[in-house]
């Protein structure tokens, strides 16, 4: 076992004084290996400040248009909603995301400008009545002794003018409240016109008018109460405004899918000029003729929303030679 172990020869020791010598191909490969470092160095920052330029530039030239749509629209406010804003001519996202504010201020600019014609309208209904009453207490009082016919004579007015600031405080609240109604029942529209036409009978005999309705079995989805208060009104004012002798007729036809309802008189008829507008709330065609009977411009409006909240529509027509035709069509469900 000790015969095969052999000692290792020892290395001589290289004196202080000794100079190595390095060869010159690997002082050349050192010095390259230090240049490709910088080089690699300052090719990558090269490239990565050249990116980011050009990155900066690509991307400040894609978002220019959302600055200007961003700028523009901040100088958007309730007071020039109508003002359209410019649409770019490349047909991109930033095109139609455009076209779709443009058609959002529209939409706006229609409901400000309802809301402020229904407010001034309102107001002004609200006022008149009001205004009327101060004038007779404020004359009433200006004299001590009053005759008992004096005192009748103003507590008509004061009951007159009551009923019609409440009927129109009433109508208001409806109008407000009728989003918040359900419109599940199962309803059969010629018996909900036959109990309308039987209720309003008398009101028709005495305005010498006579009453027509067609049978027509036909359902529709909905609330009772409002389809009944729409129909009523269609109805009544076909026989408040209607000639002496004259003729209400309602005929219900339905198909697979809609049911409509035309509610026609032979009245005094409405002007094609003013039918776009009778819809519209506190519009009246005769204002001395709806204040004689008793209106307030109201009735026709929540109509209209009656009508709509059951995903239903209502036009206006002439019923030649003479009168008014009211179309409804709402959805048929058997």
């Amino acid at each position: 076992m000790a015969d095969m172990i052999k000692p290792v020869p020892l290395v001589p020791a290289i004196p202080n004084n000794t100079k190595i010598n390095i060869p010159m191909e690997s002082y050349h490969v050192e010095n390259a290996k230090k240049n490709f470092q910088v080089q690699s160095i300052i090719y990558m920052l090269s490239v990565i400040i050249g990116g980011g330029l050009l990155t900066y530039y690509i991307s400040g030239k894609s978002l220019k248009p959302i600055k200007n749509l961003s700028s523009q629209i901040k100088n958007i406010t309730t007071h020039n909603l109508s003002k359209k804003i410019d649409v770019p001519n490349a047909k991109d996202e930033i095109a139609e995301l455009t076209t779709s504010f443009n058609e959002m201020t529209d939409k706006l600019s229609n409901a400000f400008t309802s809301q402020k014609q229904f407010s001034a309208n309102a107001a002004h209904e609200l006022r008149t009545p009001l205004a009327v009453l101060q004038t007779k207490v404020d004359v009433f009082k200006k004299k001590k002794d009053h005759t008992t016919v004096e005192y009748d004579s103003l507590i008509d007015v004061l009951e007159t003018h009551t009923h019609r600031l409440s009927d129109i405080v009433k109508n208001l609240l409806d109008m407000t409240n009728m989003q918040e109604i359900e419109l599940n029942e199962s309803i059969n529209l010629y018996s909900l016109l036959e109990d309308i036409l039987y209720d309003l009978e008398d009101i028709a005999i005495k305005k010498h008018v006579t009453l027509d309705l067609s049978d027509d079995n036909a359902f529709v989805y909905g609330n009772y109460n409002l389809l009944h208060r729409a129909f009523y009104n269609l109805v009544e004012n076909s026989i408040k405004y209607n000639r002496k002798n004259g003729n209400v007729s309602v005929n219900i036809k339905s198909t697979k899918n809609d049911v409509t309802v035309v509610v026609c008189d032979t009245g005094i008829g409405i002007p094609s000029e003013m039918q776009s507008q009778i819809f519209n709330p506190f519009f009246k065609v005769d204002k001395s003729r709806s204040r004689e009977m008793g209106g307030v411009g109201l009735g026709l409006s929540i109509v209209k929303n009656i009508i709509e909240n059951h995903g239903g529509s209502i036009i206006v027509k002439d019923n030649k030679p003479r009168g008014t035709c009211f179309v409804v069509t709402l959805k048929n469900i058997k």
